[in-house]
């Protein structure tokens, strides 16, 4: 308990800032995890802001009529994917705790021309939903930016249906980094100095009352691949370069999508 607490307000005040400086050149992440039709379906603005780790709505088997919450929308590119497969009927809630983001997504929601997208200002340790009113949870990269991921993971437990399902994207670590690495702000940004070991991350869902746990994919994620997101300055990759051993240059973190549910019952 004691860890998860550690310093929340600080973390979320260096996610604040980092998040808010994020500029409009994060299209090779995109690039990198969704495919050219999918892509299609997306206003370039939220494309040129994508900062997820994964594709994890490939795996989330969406439906239309479907009320979907996208913890973390960042600049909406997954919120506007799940708001075309859930259309005409159904909806998706983006919830982010910075206002720049929730206006980018609904920018480019308008741009998209869905009408069925709510982005709603919060944070995701405290969601305001009522209990069971929501089909699916999905996340891209995000769980990991909070100090308080158990509490995270009971808050979309309990705003799922019976029967209702998680599907996220996320960082897990297997080895511990440099203090150096860790110690920076960019760090816990770019979900690096927040990540969970996998094990321990599938027990966090577990423990909140989240059954079927899998771990779908898995691909690690290496110095390079780090270097395309901006919220890593270029002294933090330079770090990375010199600090880790080269043989684990590679396999800096693991980028795991994880599916799960909530008991029918």
């Amino acid at each position: 308990m004691t860890r998860d607490l550690m310093h929340a307000s600080e973390v979320k005040r260096i996610v604040r800032e980092a998040y808010r400086r994020v500029p409009p050149t994060t299209t090779a992440v995109a690039q990198k995890f969704y495919s050219e039709e999918e892509l299609e379906l997306v206003p370039p603005a939220a494309v040129d802001r994508a900062l997820g780790v994964a594709n994890h709505l490939r795996f989330a088997d969406l439906r239309p009529g479907e009320t979907v919450l996208d913890v973390g929308c960042g600049g909406g590119i997954d919120t506007i994917l799940a708001g075309r497969r859930t259309s005409p009927s159904g909806r998706v809630i983006a919830l982010d705790f910075l206002r720049e983001m929730l206006e980018r997504t609904r920018a480019a929601a308008a741009e998209a021309g869905l009408g069925n997208i709510r982005p709603i200002e919060a944070e995701m340790e405290a969601i305001p939903l009522r209990d069971d009113t929501v089909d699916v949870v999905v996340s891209n990269g995000v769980i990991n930016l909070s100090a308080r991921k158990a509490r995270v993971a009971a808050e979309c437990a309990r705003v799922l249906r019976p029967g209702g399902r998680l599907c996220v994207s996320d960082l897990t670590v297997g080895q511990d980094l440099p203090a150096e690495i860790l110690t920076h702000p960019a760090a816990w940004a770019g979900c690096v100095a927040g990540a969970l070991a996998e094990d321990e991350f599938v027990h966090q869902l577990e423990r909140s009352g989240f059954v079927d746990v899998e771990v779908l994919t898995r691909q690690p994620l290496g110095v390079d691949d780090c270097a395309l997101y901006p919220l890593f300055p270029d002294e933090v990759i330079e770090l990375m370069r010199i600090l880790i051993p080269p043989a684990r240059q590679t396999h800096v973190a693991v980028s795991v999508i994880v599916r799960a549910a909530v008991p029918e019952v």
